[in-house]
Protein backbone atom coordinates (compact mmCIF):
# COMPACT_ATOMS: atom_id res chain seq x y z
CA UNK A 1 0.00 0.00 0.00
CA UNK A 2 2.80 2.42 0.83
CA UNK A 3 4.44 1.67 -2.54
CA UNK A 4 1.17 2.52 -4.33
CA UNK A 5 0.80 5.82 -2.47
CA UNK A 6 4.44 6.68 -3.15
CA UNK A 7 4.02 5.88 -6.86
CA UNK A 8 0.87 8.02 -7.15
CA UNK A 9 2.55 10.96 -5.39
CA UNK A 10 5.63 10.64 -7.59
CA UNK A 11 3.48 10.76 -10.74
CA UNK A 12 1.50 13.74 -9.50
CA UNK A 13 4.68 15.69 -8.73
CA UNK A 14 6.34 14.73 -12.00
CA UNK A 15 3.44 15.88 -14.21
CA UNK A 16 1.83 18.96 -12.64
CA UNK A 17 0.90 20.46 -16.04
CA UNK A 18 -1.53 17.62 -16.75
CA UNK A 19 -4.27 19.41 -14.82
CA UNK A 20 -4.21 22.37 -17.23
CA UNK A 21 -4.92 20.62 -20.55
CA UNK A 22 -8.37 19.26 -21.32
CA UNK A 23 -9.95 17.01 -23.92
CA UNK A 24 -13.68 17.51 -24.41
CA UNK A 25 -15.14 15.57 -27.32
CA UNK A 26 -13.29 16.68 -30.46
CA UNK A 27 -11.71 19.67 -28.72
CA UNK A 28 -8.34 19.82 -27.01
CA UNK A 29 -7.71 22.87 -24.83
CA UNK A 30 -4.04 23.33 -24.08
CA UNK A 31 -2.17 25.46 -21.57
CA UNK A 32 -4.87 27.80 -20.24
CA UNK A 33 -3.03 30.65 -18.54
CA UNK A 34 -3.86 34.14 -17.28
CA UNK A 35 -1.29 36.92 -17.39
CA UNK A 36 -1.60 40.10 -15.34
CA UNK A 37 0.53 43.05 -16.32
CA UNK A 38 0.95 44.23 -12.70
CA UNK A 39 -0.44 43.48 -9.21
CA UNK A 40 -3.01 46.30 -9.15
CA UNK A 41 -4.32 45.65 -12.69
CA UNK A 42 -8.12 45.75 -12.99
CA UNK A 43 -8.07 43.39 -15.99
CA UNK A 44 -6.14 40.37 -17.20
CA UNK A 45 -5.85 38.31 -20.35
CA UNK A 46 -6.54 34.59 -20.61
CA UNK A 47 -4.75 32.55 -23.26
CA UNK A 48 -4.75 28.96 -24.54
CA UNK A 49 -4.78 26.87 -27.69
CA UNK A 50 -7.95 25.12 -28.85
CA UNK A 51 -7.57 22.29 -31.35
CA UNK A 52 -10.57 20.80 -33.12
CA UNK A 53 -9.67 17.22 -34.05
CA UNK A 54 -13.13 16.54 -35.45
CA UNK A 55 -14.67 16.93 -38.89
CA UNK A 56 -17.17 19.62 -37.90
CA UNK A 57 -16.47 23.27 -37.08
CA UNK A 58 -17.35 24.51 -33.59
CA UNK A 59 -17.82 27.98 -32.15
CA UNK A 60 -16.63 29.31 -28.82
CA UNK A 61 -19.68 31.42 -27.92
CA UNK A 62 -18.94 32.48 -24.38
CA UNK A 63 -16.89 32.21 -21.23
CA UNK A 64 -17.67 32.57 -17.55
CA UNK A 65 -15.25 32.79 -14.64
CA UNK A 66 -15.65 32.61 -10.89
CA UNK A 67 -15.99 36.20 -9.66
CA UNK A 68 -15.05 38.80 -12.26
CA UNK A 69 -16.60 39.35 -15.68
CA UNK A 70 -15.10 37.66 -18.75
CA UNK A 71 -15.57 38.26 -22.47
CA UNK A 72 -14.08 37.05 -25.73
CA UNK A 73 -11.82 39.70 -27.28
CA UNK A 74 -9.34 40.23 -30.07
CA UNK A 75 -6.58 42.81 -30.19
CA UNK A 76 -6.37 44.32 -33.69
CA UNK A 77 -4.37 47.09 -35.25
CA UNK A 78 -6.63 49.58 -37.01
CA UNK A 79 -5.15 52.69 -38.62
CA UNK A 80 -1.93 52.22 -36.65
CA UNK A 81 -3.73 51.94 -33.29
CA UNK A 82 -4.16 48.72 -31.30
CA UNK A 83 -7.76 48.20 -30.28
CA UNK A 84 -9.54 45.51 -28.29
CA UNK A 85 -12.66 44.27 -30.04
CA UNK A 86 -15.41 42.32 -28.26
CA UNK A 87 -16.32 39.13 -30.16
CA UNK A 88 -19.64 37.31 -29.92
CA UNK A 89 -18.03 34.04 -31.06
CA UNK A 90 -14.72 32.58 -32.21
CA UNK A 91 -14.72 29.89 -34.87
CA UNK A 92 -12.79 26.71 -34.12
CA UNK A 93 -12.51 25.13 -37.61
CA UNK A 94 -12.43 21.36 -38.00
CA UNK A 95 -8.89 20.00 -38.11
CA UNK A 96 -7.31 23.29 -37.01
CA UNK A 97 -5.80 24.94 -33.93
CA UNK A 98 -6.83 28.41 -32.80
CA UNK A 99 -4.27 30.20 -30.63
CA UNK A 100 -5.31 32.70 -27.99
CA UNK A 101 -2.18 34.77 -27.35
CA UNK A 102 -1.03 38.26 -26.38
CA UNK A 103 -1.76 40.70 -29.20
CA UNK A 104 -4.52 38.52 -30.67
CA UNK A 105 -7.47 36.48 -29.47
CA UNK A 106 -7.93 36.32 -25.71
CA UNK A 107 -10.35 35.95 -22.82
CA UNK A 108 -10.61 39.41 -21.26
CA UNK A 109 -11.12 39.19 -17.50
CA UNK A 110 -12.43 42.47 -16.12
CA UNK A 111 -13.56 43.90 -12.81
CA UNK A 112 -10.60 42.65 -10.83
CA UNK A 113 -9.79 44.19 -7.49
CA UNK A 114 -6.22 45.18 -6.60
CA UNK A 115 -4.14 42.12 -5.84
CA UNK A 116 -6.73 39.69 -7.30
CA UNK A 117 -5.24 36.71 -9.12
CA UNK A 118 -1.73 36.63 -7.66
CA UNK A 119 0.87 34.61 -9.54
CA UNK A 120 0.58 30.95 -8.60
CA UNK A 121 -3.19 31.06 -8.11
CA UNK A 122 -5.76 29.53 -10.45
CA UNK A 123 -8.99 30.83 -11.96
CA UNK A 124 -11.87 28.44 -12.59
CA UNK A 125 -13.67 29.11 -15.86
CA UNK A 126 -16.25 27.61 -18.17
CA UNK A 127 -15.79 27.82 -21.93
CA UNK A 128 -19.11 27.60 -23.79
CA UNK A 129 -19.01 25.99 -27.23
CA UNK A 130 -21.87 25.72 -29.69
CA UNK A 131 -21.32 21.98 -30.30
CA UNK A 132 -19.10 20.77 -27.45
CA UNK A 133 -21.18 22.56 -24.79
CA UNK A 134 -19.77 23.77 -21.49
CA UNK A 135 -16.17 22.83 -20.76
CA UNK A 136 -14.64 23.47 -17.34
CA UNK A 137 -11.05 24.78 -17.43
CA UNK A 138 -8.56 26.10 -14.92
CA UNK A 139 -6.45 29.08 -15.95
CA UNK A 140 -3.12 29.15 -14.09
CA UNK A 141 -2.06 32.68 -13.14
CA UNK A 142 1.47 33.43 -14.31
CA UNK A 143 3.69 36.44 -14.86
CA UNK A 144 3.83 37.64 -18.45
CA UNK A 145 7.25 36.65 -19.75
CA UNK A 146 9.53 39.61 -20.48
CA UNK A 147 9.50 38.77 -24.20
CA UNK A 148 5.68 38.60 -24.18
CA UNK A 149 5.70 35.05 -25.54
CA UNK A 150 3.81 32.17 -23.99
CA UNK A 151 5.50 28.97 -22.88
CA UNK A 152 4.60 25.84 -24.85
CA UNK A 153 2.38 23.71 -22.63
CA UNK A 154 1.46 21.28 -25.41
CA UNK A 155 2.00 17.60 -25.05
CA UNK A 156 0.07 17.44 -21.79
CA UNK A 157 -3.55 16.34 -21.60
CA UNK A 158 -6.27 15.67 -19.11
CA UNK A 159 -9.46 13.90 -20.17
CA UNK A 160 -12.26 16.03 -18.77
CA UNK A 161 -15.16 14.10 -20.32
Amino acid sequence: MIRLITAVLACALAFPALAGDIIAGDLRIEGPVVFKSFAKARAAGGYMRVTNTGETDDLLIGVTVDGPMAMLHESREEDGVMRMIHLDAIEIPAGETVSFQPGGLHVMIMGLQPDDLPVGEALDATLIFDRAGEVEVIFNVEELPADGKMMDHSGHSHDNS
